[in-house]
């Protein structure tokens, strides 16, 4: 029994090493900044894998963008693959994880510890070893203490000991990494969050129309939608300059439940509104109609199509039917000129130009052009990491500032005969050469002026 037991505990004990071991080198690998940064580099190419092809889709769009006799790469394996929404695919989050757990790793058994090593003092105390520094060189016993001098000077962190001298300077330049590592953490945290709760609208809306966020085109797995959100667009407008758009306008309400303003704003491209964690972008346009009224009696609205011709310019048209007969065609080519309504017989002749407010006379009937009916094109985007991602790239570029600061090492051991003075720098090590060389032609001009 007691054998038993013993072996039993023996076993026990073996598993357990055996698993320690294990972990180390898993941590170990993880923790690899060779692994970290080709981790990242595939990152990266999936990222822009993601801006090539396009991005929740429908099943319907890639069978015709990707179709099976395009080969070994269609829609299949794009769907399979879920390369249709990468940003949210299971294996592209995994990979962002590992990358954010190899960087803490790499952080904690690399970094920090470097750090702790550079703020500690080292004194050489062999001769040999400081051939094996970037810069190397034997002064004057007298110049001791003028090299000291000169080092505190410098704004030199100085430790004494004996015959032996240490100083350094630029420790900011090893913090650098770590706050990388840092900045790193904060960019994956925030595309992790955006990636799992955020959500982008796309919303087309005809002016004066109230409109919800409900037409979701990239959404994930935690997003949740505002159910108390409500918009207005009040007025939408063109600004042309040279016969060609400058800009467009929305006026945009936001309503409570009860259709109480909360805030009301102008957008533009490039300048969208922002309530409660919501933000709406301007992007698009379109005239999708005309309100006509027939004989001062019947008001009729008639649906626009919009077309490309030949020589790619966009028009808008639409015809006044019954289902089987058409009695007037519309053609409007932009909202610029005051009579850009062009009319149309039903054999196809034109008939004349009108604009707004103005009626036509056919057949005896009368048919004014009450209103154009245009919508505005509205992206609705909740980001919610998106601080996160700021506050990771402002780290970042302190980061990349502080980096270009040389952490500069200097080593001093008194001899009988001379100063063996040395030391390495880890930015520009010709300039910290010439350092030393002002330091020393400094000391004997000072020596010739005094034998002077």
């Amino acid at each position: 029994m007691k054998i038993l037991n013993l072996f039993l505990r023996n076993n026990s004990s073996t598993n357990s090493r055996i698993k320690r071991t294990f972990l180390k080198k898993i941590l170990a690998g993880l923790g690899d900044l060779k692994f970290a940064i080709i981790l990242l580099l595939v990152i990266a190419i999936l990222s822009a894998l993601g801006t090539i092809i396009e991005q929740n889709k429908d099943l319907s769009f890639y069978k015709t963008a990707y179709p099976e006799l395009g080969g070994f790469f269609n829609w299949k394996l794009v769907y399979y693959l879920q390369l249709d929404h990468i940003y949210q695919a299971w294996w592209y989050l995994l990979l962002v994880v590992t990358l954010g757990c190899s960087l803490m790793i790499c952080t904690v058994q690399r970094q920090y510890p470097a750090l702790k090593v550079a703020r500690k003092y080292t004194f050489l105390v062999s001769p040999t070893k400081f051939q094996k520094l970037h810069t190397h060189q034997q002064i004057p016993l007298q110049t001791l203490y003028f090299f000291l001098k000169n080092l505190v000077s410098s704004n030199y962190y100085l430790f004494c000991q004996k015959k032996c001298s240490y100083a350094y300077k630029g420790l900011s330049g090893k913090i650098a990494p770590i706050i990388i590592h840092f900045s790193l953490l904060f960019i994956l945290l925030g595309t992790a969050t955006s990636a799992a709760t955020g959500y982008i609208a796309q919303e087309m809306v005809v002016k004066g129309e109230v409109f919800h966020i409900q037409n979701l085109s990239n959404f994930g797995n935690f997003s949740y939608l505002p159910q108390k959100i409500v918009g207005r667009v009040n007025n939408f407008w063109i600004e042309y300059k040279e016969n060609n758009i400058d800009q467009f306008f929305s006026n945009i309400s936001i309503l409570d439940t009860n259709y109480n303003v909360q805030k009301t704003e102008t957008i533009f491209v490039n300048k969208p509104l922002r309530y409660s964690g919501v933000t709406i972008y301007q992007t698009d346009w379109n005239i999708i109609g005309l309100r006509l009224l027939l004989d001062d009696q019947i008001y009729i609205q008639v649906p626009l199509k919009q077309t490309v011709t030949d020589i790619n310019q966009t028009l808008w048209t639409g015809a006044l039917e019954d289902g089987t007969h058409k009695f007037i065609s519309f053609v409007i080519q932009d909202l610029q000129d005051q009579q850009n309504i062009w009319t149309y017989d039903s054999s196809g002749n034109f008939l004349q130009k009108t604009h707004v407010q103005k009626s036509i006379y056919l057949d005896a009937h009368e048919v004014k052009v009450l209103e154009i009916l245009s919508a505005t094109g509205l992206q609705i985007k909740q980001d919610s990491g998106i601080v996160l991602i700021y506050i990771g790239f402002f780290f970042l570029m302190t980061s990349v500032l502080i980096n270009n600061v040389s952490y500069i090492q200097v080593f001093l051991l008194k001899t009988d005969a001379c100063i063996l003075v040395g030391g390495k720098a880890t930015r520009d090590p010709v300039k910290f050469k010439l350092q030393f060389l002002r330091i020393l032609k400094d000391f004997h001009i000072r020596k010739i002026m005094r034998i002077q």
